[in-house]
């Protein structure tokens, strides 16, 4: 005996436990590729080299890590001294690029997370 639309709940119960992680999985990807989108926007170009170096890595389950590699890229983002003849003679204030590409995706981030749940619930 069982109940009516038992089994039928069941099925999708066992369908979730694999799409969950998938389609979050998915997410993430999407969303750290819009900010590196984003942070590219918002980074001074001389050369390109900074610009072109935002690259995105998976960090284990339901982690994306978002990072640029190259040398000057963390005074670019933070700011830093000038120093000439072992005096600093000024501030170079830094540009937040990544931080303000983070919180221009955040504004979207959970209401879209939140659509996306609901999508793979209903389905």
């Amino acid at each position: 005996m069982s109940i009516n639309g038992m089994d039928e709940w069941l099925k999708k119960i066992e369908s979730l436990k694999t799409d969950f992680s998938q389609e979050t999985e998915k997410f993430l990807k999407k969303k750290a590729n819009e900010v590196i989108r984003e942070t590219k926007k918002l980074t001074p170009v001389d050369t390109g080299t900074l610009r072109n170096a935002w690259q995105r890595k998976n960090g284990g389950s339901f982690k994306q890590i978002v990072y640029n590699n190259t040398t000057y890229a963390s005074h670019i983002e933070f700011g830093h001294r000038i120093i000439r003849g072992k005096r600093v003679v000024g501030i170079v204030r830094g540009r937040h690029m990544l931080h303000k590409g983070i919180n221009r995706v955040r504004m979207t981030f959970y209401r879209d997370l939140e659509i996306m749940y609901k999508n793979l619930i209903s389905r």
